[in-house]
């Protein structure tokens, strides 16, 4: 009896049902052999180190992806990740290369970045190598979720200069795109907006095209005229209408953020909010002067936002009296600037129908469609032919075909796999976009 119920036990054990579900979540790591991984640790100039995991392909010559992980805001996920990782990995036949940037309270902003920046350097001199160990010309592919998509972003939109190895593909999930929050900002009508403290680098609005014919400058931001109706009440956004959901709640989001920044004014960073690259904040800091008349003033805020402005931040003595956020007339900026030689890379961005960061994800695929047609039509027409609606139409579809936007049902997280049964749909598709535009030939 005691024989014949231990085998009992046996068989029970081993059914499939009676396994755990992340056992069997993975079905590539139980097809196929797992990649060659290995693990390196770079050094960050004097400020430590990235560790950065190497997941080889089995195929020679294969593309490189880097991998971001989605950060502090869904920690305990490691078994999810290499999940992803390795359906990705399968789905593109690429090596993998994820960067373990650090993010804590200890690791703020700029940190991050920074780590990025080192691990991509590290990931072009080591990985970018024929058989004979001499460096080759490659277009890489970047991809990310949450905090790894914000950085995905900001690395894809600067790291793609022409003639040199570059990021070619980026795809993105729920990026956070803005720290500056919605929540943060008072809801004004547009006649009572305040400029910001200094003129932009354009005088059209966010929401329009520079390269369209509007009003003139002297008169396209002209007060509105006062009606005699009460104007409705804008409707609400998806900040509002998911900041509640269970998985990333608006609350969670505002509170890392007060984690990784240590001021206010670091929000405003464009690489840390890489949607700034393309329009202005729609808040400003006002700083309190001291009481003290003969202290000298603080600096400008235009000074503060400049593209390189956390060395002049970090410099800079704290103010005792906290800030204050108020809301703004948010201006369109040229991205990337005449003369910096870039050309932007092919998108894939998916953000959950019910995620609270649907609107930074819809905005972002607006803006980026919007500076590859522009960018596109400039270099083969010239800008005269943008007034040409013909002309002006067929750039906007090429943008829109560089630019894929996918809907996902719910949140739509790669790594909360419970919550979202298409994640491994999705991840596969992401694999077979970087499959395809990683080729050599593809333009």
């Amino acid at each position: 009896m005691l024989l014949l119920w231990c085998a009992r036990r046996c068989q029970a054990a081993l059914r499939p049902s009676r396994l755990p579900h992340k056992l069997y979540r993975c079905p590539y790591s139980l097809v196929t052999s797992p990649p060659r991984h290995e693990k390196f640790n770079v050094p960050c100039r004097s400020n430590g180190s990235v560790n950065i995991d190497v997941f080889h392909s089995p195929t020679p010559a294969s593309p490189i992806l880097i991998y971001l992980p989605s950060g502090p805001l869904l920690p305990d996920y490691a078994e999810e990740e290499e999940c992803v990782i390795s359906t990705l990995g399968a789905a593109s036949g690429a090596t993998i290369a994820r960067i373990n940037y650090r993010a804590s309270p200890k690791d703020q902003f700029p940190t991050p970045i920074h780590d990025v920046l080192v691990g991509y350097d590290w990931v072009k001199e080591t990985l970018l190598r024929d058989g004979f160990s001499r460096p080759v010309l490659a277009r890489m592919g970047v991809c990310g979720e949450l905090m790894g998509g914000t950085l995905a972003v900001t690395l894809a939109l600067t790291e793609c200069r022409r003639g040199e190895s570059r990021i070619g593909s980026a795809a993105v999930n729920n990026p956070i795109t803005d720290w500056v929050f919605p929540d943060d900002l008072p809801v004004l009508p547009a006649s009572e907006l305040l400029e910001p403290l200094a003129p932009e680098e354009t005088a059209f609005p966010a929401e329009e095209d520079p390269m369209s014919p509007g009003l003139p400058q002297e008169t396209a931001h002209a007060p509105q005229k006062h009606s005699k109706r009460t104007p409705k009440p804008p409707p609400p956004t998806a900040w509002q209408l998911y900041g509640e959901n269970s998985v990333i709640p608006t609350l969670t989001l505002s509170a890392e953020r007060d984690v990784l920044f240590r001021r206010p004014q670091d929000y405003f960073d464009r690489f840390a909010s890489p949607i700034h690259l393309f329009r202005s904040p729609h808040g400003m800091l006002l700083v309190p002067k001291d009481d003290d008349v003969s202290a000298p003033e603080q600096p400008d805020i235009e000074t503060q936002l400049d593209i390189n402005h956390f060395q002049s931040i970090e410099a800079a003595s704290s103010s005792v009296e906290l800030p204050t956020l108020v809301r703004c007339r948010a201006y369109a900026r040229i991205y990337p600037p005449a003369g910096f030689n870039l050309n932007l890379p092919v998108w894939h961005l998916t953000t959950g129908s019910q995620s609270p960061l649907l609107g930074q994800g819809n905005e972002l695929a607006k803006m980026i469609r919007r500076s590859v047609a522009r960018q596109t039509l400039k270099n083969r027409t010239g800008r005269s032919r943008w007034h040409d609606p013909a002309e002006k139409e067929y750039y906007e579809e090429y943008a829109d075909s560089r630019v894929q936007v996918e809907p996902v049902e719910g949140i739509g997280l790669w790594t909360q796999q419970d919550e979202n049964p298409a994640w491994e749909e999705q991840v596969q598709g992401v694999g077979a976009f970087m499959k395809e535009t990683l080729k050599p030939e593809f333009v």
